[in-house]
Formats: structure tokens, C-alpha cells, sequence
């Protein structure tokens, strides 16, 4: 029963991996050839997850972009971007190179920041508030506080989420 399921929606786990695994070559500016073995992994991963499906919970499809999305952030954080430092936040955002000047902005905001509060910049990139506080062993609002903090920082050196 769950071969016959995979196999009905492999194409479907296909196109999600291989698009995921492109957008993590790109951000992470990977060789072009880690996009098949990332694209592999997630597959192989979606493959030992299939006995947790449950179609009362999610539908197929999010079931699998959260599988691969998963499979793909613990990767890159195996790798080395776990302890990296902030100042490497523009690696995880999408840099076409006209954004140049941005990259450097928020960097230039970042370091002027607690560790604390870079800390929770970066986690905002992948996952919620709650799941930031899960992930960093805080409450929410501990971690809405920094957002705070983060906003004030930004709009303290021109920076306007109404812009």
C-alpha cells in the first residue's frame, strides 16, 4: 500500500525535491552538481517518512514539501551553517547580484545587534516565531522582543516596513 502510494505520486516528489534542491544550490551557491544529490536525499527521506503520512492531517503534497524542506534545512545546517556567524546571513536570503547594497545594509544593522537577537534573525528565515523560541530555548515573546529590537535596529539606520 505505501510503495503503491509513492509510486503514484513520485512525479509529484520529484518536481517538489528538484525545486527545492535548486533553490538550495542557488542561495547556498553550491557546485551545480550537489542539486542531484540534494534532490536524492529528499526523495530518500520522503521514502523513509511515508509510514507517517496521514492523510487526516495533511494533504500529500504538504506533507511532502515539509519533508523535503526539512531534509534540505538539516543538510545545509550539517554542513556548516549551523555556528556560522550573522554576518553570513546574506548566504541563506535569495542575492541576485542588483541586491548588493541590501546585503550589505542589513549586514552593517545585524552586527550592531546582540548575538542574541542575530541568532533570532536567522532562525526567522526558516521558521516562526514559536518555532524560533522552540529552536533557541525561549518563549515566544522573548523572541517577539527581539523582533522588536531587530525593527528598531532597522528602522534606526533608514529602514521602513512601509517603503
Amino acid at each position: 500500500m505505501i510503495r503503491a502510494h509513492f509510486e503514484e505520486f513520485y512525479p509529484d516528489c520529484k518536481r517538489i525535491a528538484a525545486v527545492r534542491a535548486a533553490k538550495v544550490v542557488a542561495v547556498f551557491r553550491l557546485p551545480r552538481d550537489a542539486r542531484h544529490d540534494l534532490e536524492q536525499e529528499a526523495i530518500l527521506e520522503l521514502w523513509r517518512r511515508l509510514p507517517l503520512f496521514d492523510s487526516r492531517r495533511a494533504g500529500w503534497r504538504t506533507f511532502a514539501e515539509r519533508v523535503v524542506a526539512n531534509r534540505l534545512i538539516s543538510l545545509m545546517r550539517g554542513l556548516r551553517w549551523k555556528d556560522e556567524p550573522l554576518c553570513e546571513l546574506d548566504r541563506a536570503l535569495p542575492t541576485p547580484d542588483d541586491h548588493f547594497n541590501l546585503r550589505a545594509d542589513v549586514r552593517r544593522v545585524l552586527a550592531g545587534v546582540s548575538r542574541f537577537d542575530r541568532a533570532v534573525a536567522r532562525c526567522l528565515i526558516d521558521y516562526s516565531a514559536m518555532d524560533t523560541g522552540q529552536r533557541l530555548g525561549v518563549s515566544r515573546a522573548t523572541v517577539y522582543r527581539a523582533i522588536g529590537r531587530l525593527r528598531a535596529a532597522f528602522r534606526k539606520t533608514g529602514f521602513d516596513a512601509r517603503a
